[in-house]
């Protein structure tokens, strides 16, 4: 049983518990409140929403990856900083990876956190295309002999937070 069925369970036993404990009588239920099967159709509606709104979460995430400790430019101009992400990015795919990336490749990109002078963001890229993610995805192993201005980037797939805590599950 996965932990969403768990969790399912769990909010159905604690609303079983709530109207056990509860003082008003079945019938007075009727009168005055919702029935035992509306809500139970109301938790197990709000649970199949939760799983939809996650499982669309993980589709629009399947074709982003997430850099890190790409060098941020230290400027107070959001396009400069921008335009150089962009550069360094393209210059990463071409040298390490031997993609050729267009701009219209690219989706979205931009830094995960607020902007500081003393601290380097890591920069979520989404592409057009799964393709291009798993290019880079699957050769990975080109990052370990990389050129100097390449040494230390890390590169991850963008998970849903639920995924990572499964990953971290299986590591421990």
């Amino acid at each position: 049983m996965d932990a969403g069925c768990r969790e399912l369970d769990h909010r159905l036993v604690s609303v079983e518990t709530q109207l056990q404990s509860s003082a008003m009588t079945p019938s007075a239920w009727k009168d005055n409140g919702p029935s035992n099967d509306e809500l139970i159709k109301h938790v197990v509606q709000a649970e199949i929403n939760k799983k939809t709104e996650e499982q669309q979460d993980m589709e629009n995430r399947k074709c982003n990856i997430i850099i890190y400790r790409i060098p941020e430019k230290q400027t107070d101009s959001v396009s400069e900083r921008k335009e150089s992400d962009s550069t360094f990015v393209k210059d990463l795919l071409d040298c390490v990876f031997n993609i050729k990336l267009e701009d219209s490749d690219i989706k979205a990109m931009y830094r995960l956190g607020r902007w500081s002078e003393n601290n380097t963001r890591p920069l979520l890229v989404a592409f057009h295309n799964l393709e291009k993610k798993d290019n880079v995805m699957a050769n990975l192993r080109n990052l370990k002999q990389p050129v100097d201005k390449f040494k230390g980037i890390g590169i991850s797939p963008d998970l849903h937070p639920k995924e990572r805590e499964e990953i971290k599950r299986m590591i421990n």
